[in-house]
């Protein structure tokens, strides 16, 4: 069992290092990753500035979140949000023996826009990625930039929002993915949000109750089918996050989330 977790960990590692796939590739983002990956409609603060930079148009305050992924491999994304303006830094790093290490940084810088001050019913914004990559002491660099638009429409049965976002047009081979999503918001606290991209199918339901909790349960299809559950808490100005996403291959990967909201 232990020769084939390094083999199947070696071959994602070789992979990723031919393809330039980006760190964030991995599924960071708790509450996202809790849905099951589908955001881009639902976007919000430093987290949503992952899945669509347009997200950022609708802060009002001061967002922090973190991200700790534990499981076949570990990775970790910490992120920052400001009325229109976010950042964030994520990293990535694994060593199979002496020569064989492997990592990877991001950076993200994004801006977003509520246009509907100017009279369209959306929300614009764009974003600056960077990754470094170090396999076995050799670097490379590729550079990426995000679009997306958000858009939300009242109704009698709650919010809906619907966005067109196309993620890391970019540099040095990495992998551009087109985004149509989708998203509802019902005043009782229920969420449903479907994301269809060139690299993955996402569909998620969540249940906030009472300001204090929030329940979610998402499907990814990506090559393979996964299963993913999680749970938010939140006190006062501190959030708490948990997602555990399946793989029918690799064992179980935990996702922890801890964030601040001013």
């Amino acid at each position: 069992m232990r020769r084939t977790f390094w083999v199947l960990a070696m071959a994602t590692i070789s992979l990723i290092g031919q393809a330039q796939v980006s760190l964030f590739d991995l599924g960071l983002g708790v509450r996202a990753m809790g849905l099951g990956g589908a955001y881009a409609a639902l976007a919000e603060g430093a987290e949503g500035l992952l899945y669509n930079p347009a997200g950022l148009g609708w802060a009002r305050g001061i967002t922090v979140d973190s991200t700790i992924l534990a499981g076949w491999v570990a990775a970790g994304y910490v992120g920052v949000a400001l009325p229109s303006l976010g950042a964030g830094l994520g990293y990535l790093g694994t060593s199979a023996g002496e020569g064989l290490g492997f990592s990877q940084l991001g950076l993200l810088a994004g801006f977003g826009l509520d246009l509907r001050m100017l009279g369209f019913p959306a929300l614009g914004g764009i974003a600056l990625r960077y990754h470094n990559t170090s396999i076995a002491g050799e670097g490379e660099t590729a550079f990426g930039v995000d679009i997306g638009v958000l858009g939300s429409f009242p109704s009698p049965f709650g919010e809906l929002r619907a966005a067109v976002v196309i993620r890391e047009l970019g540099f040095g081979g990495l992998s551009t993915e087109f985004v149509v999503a989708g998203a509802w918001l019902s005043p009782f606290g229920l969420v449903a949000a479907l994301d269809l991209t060139s690299e993955y199918i996402a569909l998620g339901l969540g249940w906030a109750f009472m300001g204090l909790a929030e329940v979610r349960v998402g499907i990814r299809q990506e090559g393979v089918f996964r299963i993913s559950l999680g749970l938010g808490v939140r006190f006062g100005n501190y959030t708490l996050d948990y997602a555990l996403l399946t793989h029918p291959l690799l064992s179980p990967s935990h996702r922890f989330g801890f964030g601040l909201r001013f």
